[in-house]
């Protein structure tokens, strides 16, 4: 097998963090050849079950016969913290499942010539009508399930395909309920008002903040550092000395897109500028304005001094303990911390919460001309219509693959896609031997038609933070998630929330962008070195010019910064990624 550990290490960063433990089986009465084992990345909320066997609509879907066989799923999921041992031992012992989630958009075509998965092009033109249909007619999920190798189009993986672009799963968010209380009008010098119209509604939140940029939403940079102040101001009058205004990942950046992105037409690394030409971004003057913004906000106390030290934390849940505990003004965060959602109501720091997003801003304040005043250019928001993927194991072979993905079709049929993607109706319901919807008050099913067409989610589940309504599906699984079909009763302060998050949709960040999805596979292997040595540089030196302990103003010590990471000739891989991008130039 030419596999190696390195490797396993490029196609994990990609991974996006596993949140939940599971380990279990479902279906029963099937044989060896129709039990598979599926990893996953993450499960479901563990407060409703730690067994996935006990997903209902899980056990709906495995009571019928698939190609005239009952067929059982076997799930692994690894423990929380140690799914990168657990990724690489998989892979180095080739002791591998039957299924693997996947989200790292370049790795099929190195998982398929290292012989870790399979070619399942003839599999899935005999037994997946649906998807083949989809690949027709979706040019996004075919660039990503299909690769020329060797003179043939071979599809690799099978991707969830969304029915319309859906909301971003995490952004910027920050304490507006501190603003209305502590801030001021910037023009009249006011005090601001606020405060929620229902208390037992976590969305029904009303007030008059306007920011210095004019509007309701805060816009620049300098909308965000007013924040700031408002925020240190709070702690204060709190007794809150343990905290400071916002933090950022460990390594000081983003370089997948994010703040960085804020400083004009450039990215930390390699992206596409707005004349389609590939360039080079860790050297500019956008990157040494995004590190005198990171300083002085390390000056002033506004970052959290302890960011560089984090290295466990994944880049939408730093320091989780003092945002739950409510001591923090801004961080990013996920859907689940929006509104009222971690009000605890118990007399803490969190008594009267209101969580609010906000688009990354547009740099007003730091560096030259061209760094200000530029919509965010490559940023980590997409609306796209490809999910996560998943592949189909070297070893599998011994299984009955046909029934396997005559079932897993089934999910990318209309029928299917709404069990997969909302659960069971009544009468779906009556077939399930589980008292699980009837104890959580959904013995109606999931889900109606409205009115207008569309599946409206039960009361119950639109108002519900996420974890129930992720139990009572089976979304880790391929298949179509609906989008545009569904109501889900978003109240209108919470959709403007989901919004922002996309205000600044990415124009060049390359990665996980179809160019490098059909990279050959020795391309691929020169740009993921350079990345990888580029990105340790970077992440042993940036946090010294954010925290001051070298000065990003010194010409000299900006200077040597440039000259190190010019001597990874960075060129070269300008010249590698530009046929790609000039041939798939969507991102």
């Amino acid at each position: 097998m030419k596999w190696n550990k390195k490797l396993a290490v490029i196609l994990f960063s990609g991974i996006i963090a596993i949140t939940a433990t599971a380990c279990g089986g479902s279906g029963g009465g099937a044989d060896d050849a129709h039990t598979y084992s599926v990893w996953l990345y993450n499960a479901q909320d563990s407060s409703y079950y730690t067994d996935y066997a006990e997903n209902p609509a899980l056990q709906y879907l495995l009571g019928k016969e698939w190609n005239g066989e009952k067929i059982s799923l076997e799930f692994l999921v690894p423990p929380l913290g140690s799914q990168q041992n657990n990724f690489e031992t998989m892979m180095t012992s080739g002791d591998f499942p039957t299924m693997m989630m996947n989200t790292v958009a370049d790795a099929a075509p190195k998982m398929y010539e290292s012989e870790m998965i399979l070619d399942i092009t003839e599999l899935v033109e005999t037994y997946m009508p649906n998807y083949s249909a989809l690949l027709a007619s979706n040019q996004e999920l075919r660039n990503k399930s299909v690769f020329h190798i060797d003179g043939e189009d071979r599809t690799l993986a099978l991707y969830i395909a969304n029915e319309n672009a859906p909301y971003h799963y995490t952004g910027m968010v920050y304490r507006r309920d501190w603003i209305a209380k502590y801030g001021t009008n910037p023009v009249t010098g006011e005090a601001f008002s606020g405060g929620y119209t229902d208390p037992e509604n976590v969305d029904s939140w009303e007030d008059n903040v306007v920011f210095p940029s004019g509007g309701t939403d805060p816009v620049y940079i300098s909308d965000w550092e007013w924040m700031f102040e408002i925020f240190t101001k709070a702690q204060e009058e709190l007794g809150i000395t343990d905290s400071y205004c916002t933090s950022i990942y460990y390594t000081g950046y983003d370089w997948s897109g994010g703040l960085t992105g804020s400083f004009g037409e450039s990215d930390m690394v390699w992206y596409k500028g707005s004349d389609g030409t590939v360039k080079y971004g860790g050297d500019s003057d956008s990157t040494r304005a995004y590190f005198q913004c990171l300083n002085k906000w390390y000056e002033n106390g506004w970052l959290d001094p302890d960011f560089n030290e984090r290295t466990g934390d994944m880049f939408y849940s730093i320091d989780a303990t003092s945002v739950r505990q409510g001591k923090v003004g801004m961080w990013q965060g996920l859907e689940s911390d929006l509104g009222g959602r971690l009000d605890l109501k118990d007399g803490g720091y969190t008594e009267g919460i209101y969580v609010s997003a906000c688009a990354w801003p547009i740099n007003d304040v730091y560096g030259t001309e061209s760094c200000k005043n530029v919509e965010p250019w490559c940023t980590s928001a997409s609306a796209s219509l490809v999910g996560p993927g998943f592949f189909i194991m070297e070893g599998a072979e011994e299984k009955d693959l046909a029934t396997l993905l005559t079932f897993l079709d089934y999910l990318y049929s209309e029928e299917g896609s709404v069990i997969r993607s909302l659960g069971l109706n009544t009468e779906q319901l009556a077939e399930v031997d589980s008292d699980f919807y009837e104890k959580y008050g959904l013995s109606q099913g999931a889900y109606t038609i409205g009115e207008d067409g569309r599946y409206a989610l039960d009361s119950i589940l639109s108002s519900d933070s996420g974890g129930l309504t992720v139990a009572v599906n089976v979304d880790k699984l391929p298949g179509v998630e609906l989008v545009g079909s569904v109501d889900y009763g978003y109240a209108p302060t919470y959709e403007h929330s989901m919004d922002l998050w996309l205000q600044h949709e990415n124009q060049g960040q390359l990665w996980g962008s179809d160019a490098l999805n059909n990279m050959s596979s020795e391309d691929s292997k020169t740009v993921s070195d350079a990345l990888t040595k580029v990105l340790n540089y970077m992440e042993l030196h940036a946090y010294e010019f954010i925290k001051g302990i070298k000065d990003i103003d010194d010409d000299k010590e900006w200077n040597t910064w440039c000259t190190m990471l010019g001597k990874m000739n960075y060129q070269k891989i300008i010249d590698i990624l530009q046929p790609y991008v000039d041939e798939y130039p969507d991102l």
